[in-house]
């Protein structure tokens, strides 16, 4: 089984040179994937999530169902997810093009040995080229907010943030990384229950993705989407963030075609990832940025790159936050979620037509449809309820981290709070149930 250490050594071997992750030259996009996108009944995605029975968030039997905080194991890739890859393959959905090379460990852009990474047939968001079915922008006049690589279970960063919106009745959109939920289940039920937010996926391991192969990428996917889903009630999540935003057209019609999901950018970056290295931007230059951008113009609106990782995260969130509402130039802006963005009732509605935060829910408290799409554990330990908003609750005693306290991170050491790793993986009729 995985350990903390698999994450911390993640962690060290970042150290050594910050991601030029999110400075990325120009390029023009063609097409590519269908702006529209549904599966039809009979495809496989519905035997993905069966719903089930759902372990108690933060109990042995909900810390057992997962591949610990490493890399997670091809060799145990639930088979329903991979039929879906398959079937999605067969079909000609996904392309061929072989992953992308990473020379320095992935710590910069990755690479298509000469190929243009800009350009179809590849489409790289790393360098640029905006796939008309993802997200970059915002609506004019909206700012949606998020913040990636959570939840942290400390007092200074997802924490404290939980506290400011929570005073500020303010939503976000959560695009969380799988193994710091796992090490941190009360924290991630603090953002799903008490603030109501919206939780969307940021990996397993927060690798670049477009260095992955077909079945690493739903691994990495899948897991992350089935510890969502266990922990909220059986929700599918809707949008997903790439690690870096580094996702070209193999990665996305993975992401699109096996699970469903939208893929989310970012049009401004805050940067606040680089406060933690030498050379790296400040709190006031942060906040800089964000006046300007915010005294701009209001077409496109903004959807902009922020984490809570740090203690400098959240002030950067924090001194950010009233500029909103003080800025110039324009009409007032409007801050929602991500997901608020195009939910019909916030923002004017996806591509698609009014959208729900989830694949299968309108937000945290709706009703969950039955189609089955993703599937929690059968197992007979289980004490969770089926229906409802509060499905997974945390267990009393189970969510204390015993051993020394790390996280998944993108950039600089950040060492945060995540408990010890299960002592073996449950596969027991894992079917994820992806529902539309």
């Amino acid at each position: 089984m995985f350990s903390a250490f698999l994450v911390l050594s993640t962690l060290v071997s970042s150290i050594a040179g910050l991601p030029a992750a999110h400075v990325h030259e120009e390029a023009t996009v063609g097409s590519a994937l269908p702006t529209t996108w549904y599966h039809k009944r009979d495809h496989p995605v519905h035997n993905l999530f069966r719903r089930g029975p759902l372990p108690v968030v933060g109990s042995p039997a909900w810390q057992a169902a997962y591949p610990g905080y490493g890399t997670p194991p091809e060799s145990n890739i639930p088979q329903p997810w991979l039929d879906a890859l398959k079937e999605a393959e067969d079909a000609h959905l996904i392309p061929t093009f072989a992953p992308a090379i990473s020379t320095d460990g992935g710590q910069t852009n990755a690479g298509y040995g000469g190929a243009n990474g800009g350009q179809e047939p590849i489409c790289s968001s790393q360098f640029q080229c905006r796939h008309p079915g993802d997200i970059w922008d915002a609506p004019d006049g909206m700012i949606g907010l998020s913040v990636d690589d959570g939840p942290i279970g400390l007092p200074q960063a997802s924490e404290r943030l939980y506290d400011f919106l929570k005073l500020n009745n303010q939503k976000v959109t959560h695009f969380m990384i799988g193994a710091n939920i796992l090490g941190n289940p009360s924290t991630f039920m603090r953002a799903f229950e008490e603030l109501q937010d919206d939780i969307a996926v940021h990996t397993w391991t927060h690798r670049h993705m477009s260095t992955l192969t077909n079945r690493q990428l739903v691994a990495d996917l899948g897991w992350t989407m089935q510890i969502i889903h266990d922990s909220t009630g059986g929700r599918v999540p809707r949008y997903w963030r790439p690690p870096y935003g580094d996702c070209d057209n193999r990665v996305r019609a993975i992401a699109k075609e096996v699970f469903g999901l939208t893929t989310v950018i970012w049009n401004q970056d805050s940067q606040d990832w680089t406060m933690a290295a030498p050379g790296g931007t400040t709190l006031p230059a942060i906040q800089a940025s964000f006046t300007r951008w915010l005294n701009g113009p209001r077409s496109p609106g903004l959807i902009v790159l922020e984490h809570e990782i740090t203690a400098d995260d959240v002030t950067a969130f924090m001194n950010m936050y009233p500029l909103i509402a003080a800025a110039t130039g324009g009409a007032p802006w409007q801050a929602v979620s991500v997901a608020q963005l195009f939910d019909g009732h916030h923002g004017p509605g996806g591509p698609n037509g009014t959208m729900g935060w989830y694949q299968n829910a309108d937000d945290n408290t709706s009703p969950v449809t039955s189609a089955e799409i993703i599937s929690g554990l059968v197992t007979g330990s289980a004490s969770a309820t089926a229906s409802g908003a509060h499905n997974g609750t945390v267990s009393s005693g189970t969510a204390v981290a015993t051993s020394t306290p790390t996280t998944v991170r993108n950039a600089a050491m950040r060492t945060v709070g995540a408990g010890v790793g299960a002592s073996g993986l449950v596969l027991a009729a894992v079917l994820f149930t992806l529902a539309l």
